[in-house]
């Protein structure tokens, strides 16, 4: 059945029984959009296993795998039925942590992950991302590091000696709703166990950038374009994805 028709039975009741003020939004969403949304999300999540490093292999951009166009179509039909409606930003679902599933950013690919370490320093991997909200919009990205690319590392920031070795490299930024409803972050600090320092933007003042500063600017803004319970899809500027997918509450 047609999505128009769908909402326009959104509340039946008794005879004479008019319907509550937040019957059509409440009903739409549980039910219309998770109609809608179920197909699509089982397409999503049967590709995404199918794709090698989170999309991050090197590959020839004028015949580029099938799995490229499967995800764009894919991610494509999910915005078009976005159940926050855009509303992202006071959408209960814009919560708890989020775990890197896909990218088709060049940029991320090229640096081999938000921190650009994996592209810049010898035998450092750091195959994952996680995008944690916390209060008063905090909001901290998160690359966990094996053994040995804590030590490689260590070594290369040059932290103590008798320090343990570091088990991530965190951003801590702070977010806001941006223009066109983006979704805008403030670095405020990057830290690799006890060494830390405030990310700078240093092209805005003529002068060379650090890589591992320019690097994390990928997320600096995007637009949520999806949004549910389960998936969070941002879009970069330069029409990139990002999708995301719920990490369960510890």
């Amino acid at each position: 059945m047609h999505a128009a028709v769908l909402l326009s039975m959104s509340f039946v009741g008794p005879p004479g029984m008019q319907a509550p003020l937040n019957a059509r939004s409440t009903w739409c969403r549980s039910s219309v959009v998770a109609d809608l949304t179920s197909p699509l999300l089982a397409v999503l999540f049967a590709l995404l296993p199918t794709i090698p490093e989170r999309g991050m292999v090197d590959y020839d951009e004028r015949r580029p795998p099938t799995w490229v166009a499967a995800m764009e179509a894919a991610v494509a039909e999910l915005e078009a039925h976005d159940p926050s409606g855009g509303d992202w930003m006071v959408d209960d679902a814009f919560s708890g942590r989020w775990r890197l599933a896909y990218t088709s950013s060049p940029m991320f690919r090229r640096n081999r992950g938000l921190s650009a370490f994996g592209a810049y320093v010898d035998g450092v991997w750091t195959p994952e991302l996680y995008l944690e909200l916390g209060p008063r919009s905090r909001l901290e990205l998160e690359e966990p590091l094996d053994r040995e690319s804590a030590a490689l590392l260590a070594r290369h920031l040059r932290l103590p000696a008798e320090e343990p070795l570091p088990d991530a490299v965190r951003v801590a930024s702070l977010w806001a709703v941006g223009s066109g409803d983006s979704l805008k972050l403030t670095f405020e600090q990057v830290s690799v166990g006890s060494k830390a320092w405030a990310p700078a933007n240093a092209a805005e003042r003529g002068e060379v950038d650090f890589e591992q500063d320019k690097a994390i600017r990928v997320l600096g803004a995007t637009r949520p374009t999806y949004l549910d319970g389960s998936v969070l899809v941002l879009r970069a500027l330069t029409d990139a994805v990002f999708v995301m997918t719920r990490e369960a509450a510890s």
